[in-house]
């Protein structure tokens, strides 16, 4: 049973949820490995049992990026900022990040939110921009220069007349193919373009808008902390309990 509620305790350490992608899947069957025992054992309160074991793997499965979200909302001006001018982002970068580059408004989509099959109506303002966040300003880049991935960048379409050279916060995020070769083309020399589909950059989404407030994070360690008191209870009384035998006659 206190394998089960550890099993979140022990997520919150970087170095443990780092080992393996599948950290994220891993978690959450441990902690619900660890209480399986009891739901056997509970046979008068097994629905009790399998709910507690429910609430530990929910507690595990948010665990992992509570230690993050906190730092990041305790001082967002702390977050450290990764300048592309200096260089590209890490391929092994994900997550929350600060990057400084120039906003290239010279390629912009803008994104509505439509339903499906039906067609945006343009007179209406946009309800994000997407455009290339790049460490140059120049309109042509050599293409022998070291790029690694290039950064899709997701703002607010008042953010568009500021300045270009700027610092971004948000988290990282995958981009449809679409979208990049509609705001990136590769030239490989003088004959002319290459197909994007040949050479289309990686490229990886920095939404500025998915960057949580200090009360969304302080709100998600409260629910998984107190899933996993409950887990503890529920599981608690769901042990089974050895009955009082009857005093024996004299």
């Amino acid at each position: 049973m206190l394998a089960a509620i550890a099993v979140p305790l022990l997520l919150t350490i970087s170095a443990v949820a780092n080992l393996h992608p599948a950290m994220f899947w891993i978690g959450p069957l441990a902690a619900i490995a660890c209480a399986l025992p009891i739901a056997v054992k509970a046979t008068t309160a097994r629905a009790q049992a399998l709910v507690g074991a429910g609430l530990a793997a929910m507690a595990a499965a948010s665990s992992p990026e509570l230690p993050e979200l906190l730092r990041i909302t305790g001082d967002p001006d702390a977050m450290p900022v990764h300048d592309l001018r200096e260089g590209p982002l890490p391929e092994q970068q994900d997550g929350y990040v600060a990057v400084r580059g120039y906003l290239r408004k010279e390629w912009v989509v803008d994104e509505y939110r439509v339903a499906e099959g039906a067609r945006p109506d343009q007179n209406e303002a946009a309800k994000a921009a997407l455009l290339p966040l790049l460490g140059t300003s120049a309109l042509t880049i050599e293409a022998d220069e070291q790029l690694g991935r290039v950064i899709v960048a997701r703002v607010s379409p008042a953010q568009l007349p500021g300045a270009s050279l700027v610092t971004l916060r948000g988290r990282l995020a995958p981009v449809g193919p679409e979208i990049v070769d509609s705001l990136f083309s590769v030239q490989l020399d003088e004959e002319g373009f290459a197909s994007g589909v040949q050479l289309r950059p990686k490229a990886v989404m920095l939404d500025t808008f998915d960057m949580p407030t200090r009360g969304q994070a302080l709100t998600r360690t409260g629910l998984a902390v107190g899933a996993s008191l409950l887990s503890l209870v529920l599981l608690l009384l769901a042990l089974p309990r050895a009955s009082a035998k009857p005093p024996t006659p004299p």
